[in-house]
């Protein structure tokens, strides 16, 4: 009996070893992402959110568009249409202004071409959403109506049943150059500027 209980000893201490033995592999565990590391957090279209002293790094305030913006923020803004759009809170402040001059259409119209060519829909989608940009600001009963001439109402009303994404883009391009030589240069004024570092609405 004493050498049949070591053979069946011997049979189990085999399974055991060839049971770890062929076990599956189980991953190696991930560490936390580092925070310190990770990307900055950008806007709604990708703009990163800075603090107004070094881009990239973020900054509660400047998460609060209608906080008071910094120095080096305004004298940025002063260097360009394209500074105070791509800024978060250059982009709210200028809305305010325009809408306190009353002619903020052409700012929006600007910012929904910019985000219908992100979110690129196509088929019936880009259907509706050219028309519905179309009634919005370019059609004869347009509730927020941009001062575009004759010749781009007509090219882009002749486009709306068959749109394409770049059917706004001389309009678009028009607009700006309207915001540029207009409201941007009153917007950038010093006194203005000073009155939004102090916590006041353009």
């Amino acid at each position: 009996m004493g050498n049949d209980g070591d053979q069946i000893c011997c049979c189990i201490g085999c399974l055991k070893v060839d049971f770890i033995y062929n076990l599956p592999c189980l991953p190696t565990p991930m560490p936390d992402p580092d925070p310190s590391t990770s990307d900055p957090e950008v806007d709604a279209i990708g703009v990163p959110i800075w603090d107004g002293c070094s881009k990239g790094v973020t900054s509660k305030n400047d998460k609060k568009p209608g906080k008071k913006p910094s120095r080096e923020q305004c004298a940025r803004w002063q260097t360009s249409l394209e500074n105070v759009l791509d800024d978060p809170k250059g982009a709210a402040h200028f809305m305010q202004f325009l809408v306190g001059e009353y002619c903020s259409e052409n700012y929006e119209f600007w910012k929904e071409i910019k985000q219908l060519k992100e979110d690129n829909p196509s088929g019936d989608k880009l259907k509706k959403k050219v028309k519905n940009i179309y009634d919005k600001y370019i059609g004869e009963s347009a509730s927020k109506q941009i001062n575009v001439n004759g010749r781009l109402k007509v090219a882009i009303r002749d486009a709306v049943d068959e749109p394409y994404l770049e059917m706004f883009d001389e309009a678009q391009k028009f607009v700006i150059q309207l915001m540029r030589d207009g409201p941007y240069r009153r917007f950038i004024d010093e006194d203005n500027l000073q009155k939004l570092q102090r916590g006041g609405q353009g």
